[in-house]
């Protein structure tokens, strides 16, 4: 941009000049520096004890950089790539910054070749050792024929020259031992001892190292017992960092150790939610935050806690969404309801399970795998209450959905053959009339596509089929071979099938509730014994079941008649090798909350002063906008100004805050498509003071960025969206906000 101009005749000039400057709110320094922390870093506790030495002489600079490698460690890549674009800020001919910015998009290739050739710019500022370095990221993404396998271990060699040229970096041993772990996909890893070697040679000089981290990714799965020492003190090792925590509940749980995996995963969770709020940054923004919550509500579930798996599960739910971020396909929203349904139907929580199904947690949603779970689950507590009538409506609407779901997939289908006919006829024309072409396949017959809700929808006719007392029922149970063995059980004991009802046993789960299920069933067929063994198991699992659940009151009511005198439930085992954990309440909250929103002025187009406590007790939505000479501003303006009815109807108001001085903003209307002012109020925020306290600049360009942010009626930040590109999805922002909202 021009510094010395006003910020508003920058961006006009930026308009006018496109090929000199970069529209408003891009970077200045390309592409892949749009994406990203846009705010400054600030140097944090509890990144990791890294001592990786660059050439700067600026001393923030190396703390910066420690702290992204650090980052870089616990796989915290957003925050690691805003550590670098510090050090970038700080020491301008550092080269090493962008080596991290490259190593902070290693799953983003795109962007990460475009950080190396500022690296590679730089190179000739750097020390010897450091061009090594910056080598091994030039030649992993270089442009030539070598197969993925040949990259990896391309960059495996580079490493390896580092130790052997400098044998006491400890950086480079580390970072070696996790390119072997991470490469394992294309360069299978022959020897996990000869790995695990390099990691004691790394722990050696430095004992508190974060590649800890690798150590359990090394084991997670064939040997986690090799890890345990790594996992009693990862999370202590790095303790800003969720993701440290989270991964030592990976050995936990595959060591069956579901309370110690239980206890690590929400220290993850409180850790995540800690610095989101503090931070706004929304939680599906967060790399591995939904798969910690969701792993965290199984636990929970394993060990009977299942209040504890509901509220997590709600608590999903009601995270902000997102279109790019977490959507009914992914992340807390897709999680959320799959996790609540499960918890509500593994308990026998029937009332609950119909109470919800009917209110905004789990409403009917348009995405098949949510829809059928949800269906399911109210079928379920229908057969429960002997409801037949709204069983039998509830089959009508899952085939209604098996329905339209065969359709939209024939027609996909027909799309795609379609589409592939187009390019082989395009093929065709390009190559030439030479070769004769091959006379079609004719496809005769096609086997029907049963659609996705076909095996539930064989469960539920089995239930309805043995509700009404059916001739067939039993032929119809045989048919849903896809329903879990315990409750399949439990239906051939109806129908009086002992032989069949026993069979399904041995399918049962090897966890709390299969045992409690198999205690139950045996007793039910008058083997004792065999119950009271399966009982003692389960007991020994049971140490923090909620006494409440339906389950827990008739297994305590079993005991007796089997023999068991005390107390069925065994009482918590004692660990000794879980390391030293803080409490737990002092890592952060246990659920996402929204953050306070900041008080701000600004001025009206007449020169008056508003603040934000014009808005108080009113929810309502802020649009930060570059100028009325910002195209793409503009198109978020007129998009917003069509539906601001709607907004308004749904009780939330909205205003618009602009970097322009009153003398400019008033033309805006020669850019709206009514040519009138919108339909709802400019403020004006020459200062930037706003644009700041809103998060909506970037520190290190110094440059304002466009927002969109929802405020409650609370003054509590519900949603909001900072880029380099307005949001314009004008359809979503007002169904999530009514969403949120409607939540309270």
């Amino acid at each position: 941009m021009h510094p010395r101009l006003p910020l508003f005749l920058s961006f006009s000039l930026a308009l006018a000049c496109p090929a000199a400057d970069p529209l408003p709110g891009h970077s200045q320094h390309g592409e892949a520096f749009n994406e990203g922390p846009r705010q400054a870093a600030v140097l944090m506790p509890g990144t990791g004890k890294v001592d990786f030495k660059i050439s700067t002489k600026n001393a923030e600079a190396q703390k910066f950089f420690n702290q992204g490698v650090g980052q870089l460690h616990g796989f915290w890549y957003y925050e690691a790539e805003r550590s670098f674009r510090q050090v970038a800020l700080l020491d301008q001919d550092c080269a090493m910054a962008y080596w991290g910015l490259t190593m902070a998009n290693v799953n983003n290739e795109a962007r990460a070749k475009q950080f190396i050739k500022k690296a590679t710019a730089l190179k000739e500022k750097a020390t010897a050792r450091e061009k090594l370095w910056i080598a091994t990221l030039e030649t992993f993404y270089k442009e030539d024929k070598r197969d993925k396998k040949q990259r990896a271990l391309d960059f495996i060699r580079d490493l390896e020259t580092i130790v052997q040229e400098h044998g006491d970096d400890v950086e480079a041993k580390a970072f070696l031992a996790w390119k072997i772990w991470h490469a394992k996909g294309d360069a299978p890893l022959s020897s996990p001892m000869a790995l695990n070697a390099l990691l004691d040679q790394v722990f050696a000089a430095n004992p508190e190292h974060p590649a800890h981290h690798y150590r359990i990714h090394l084991w997670d799965g064939p040997k986690p017992g090799q890890a345990l020492k790594s996992a009693a003190q990862n999370g202590q090792i790095a303790p800003a960092i969720a993701h440290m925590w989270h991964m030592s509940g990976h050995t936990f749980s595959k060591l069956k150790r579901p309370d110690d995996a239980a206890w690590q995963q929400e220290a993850s969770t409180r850790v995540d939610h800690a610095y989101m709020i503090q931070n706004w940054i929304l939680p599906d923004q967060i790399h591995n935050y939904a798969h910690n919550e969701e792993w965290l509500v199984r636990t929970y579930n394993e060990l009977g806690r299942a209040k504890d798996a509901l509220g997590l599960a709600k608590s999903l739910i009601s995270n902000p969404r997102h279109p790019k971020y977490n959507n009914l396909g992914k992340g807390s929203a897709n999680y959320g309801p799959l996790r609540l349904i499960d918890t509500l139907t593994k308990w026998e929580l029937w009332d609950e399970v119909l109470t919800l199904t009917d209110g905004p947690l789990l409403k009917a949603v348009d995405h098949d795998p949510i829809e059928i779970a949800r269906l399911e689950a109210r079928a379920l507590a229908f057969y429960d209450k002997g409801d037949l009538k709204s069983l039998e409506a509830d089959i009508t609407q899952l085939q209604e959905l098996n329905r339209k779901a065969i359709a939209k997939a024939k027609v996909a289908a027909e799309k795609a053959k379609a589409d592939k006919a187009k390019e082989a006829g395009k093929a065709k024309a390009t190559k030439g009339n030479e070769a004769k072409p091959k006379t079609p396949e004719v496809v005769t017959k096609e086997k029907p596509n049963e659609g996705p809700a076909v095996s539930t929808l064989k469960e539920l006719r089995a239930l309805k089929a043995i509700l009404s007392k059916s001739k067939d029922a039993a032929k119809v149970l045989d048919a849903a071979t896809s329903m879990p063995p315990e409750r399949a059980a439990f239906l051939w004991l109806t129908l009086g099938d002992k032989k069949k009802a026993e069979e399904d046993i041995k399918e049962f789960p090897q966890d709390l509730a299969g045992f409690a299920a198999k205690a139950e069933l045996l007793a039910a067929v008058g083997k004792k014994d065999e119950a009271k063994k399966a009982l003692e198991q389960a007991g020994k699992l049971a140490f923090a079941m909620d006494q409440d659940l339906p389950l827990a009151k008739r297994l305590t009511s079993l005991a007796p008649t089997l023999g068991i005198k005390d107390n069925w439930q065994a009482t918590a085992p004692e660990r000794k090798d879980s390391g030293v954990r803080p409490a737990l309440d002092t890592l952060g909250p246990m659920h996402w909350q929204p953050p306070v929103g900041p008080k701000w002025e600004a001025l009206t187009l007449e020169g008056k002063t508003v603040a934000s406590s014009s808005l108080e007790g009113k929810p309502h939505l802020l649009l930060f906008y570059l100028g009325s000479a910002c195209t793409h501003c503009m198109t978020q303006i007129n998009a917003f100004s069509k539906v601001s009815s709607d907004f308004e109807k749904a009780g939330i108001q909205m205003a618009a805050i602009t970097l322009e001085p009153m003398s400019l903003a008033g033309r805006i209307t020669e850019q709206m498509t009514t040519k009138k002012l919108p339909p709802f109020p400019i403020y004006c925020d020459p200062s930037l003071a706003m644009f700041k306290t809103f998060k909506a600049y970037d520190d290190f360009e110094d440059e304002p960025l466009h927002a969109a942010v929802l405020v409650d009626a609370q003054g509590r930040l519900r949603w909001w969206d900072v880029s380099w590109e307005p949001f314009t999805d004008t359809k979503f922002l007002l169904e999530e906000s009514q969403r949120l909202l409607g939540l309270e």
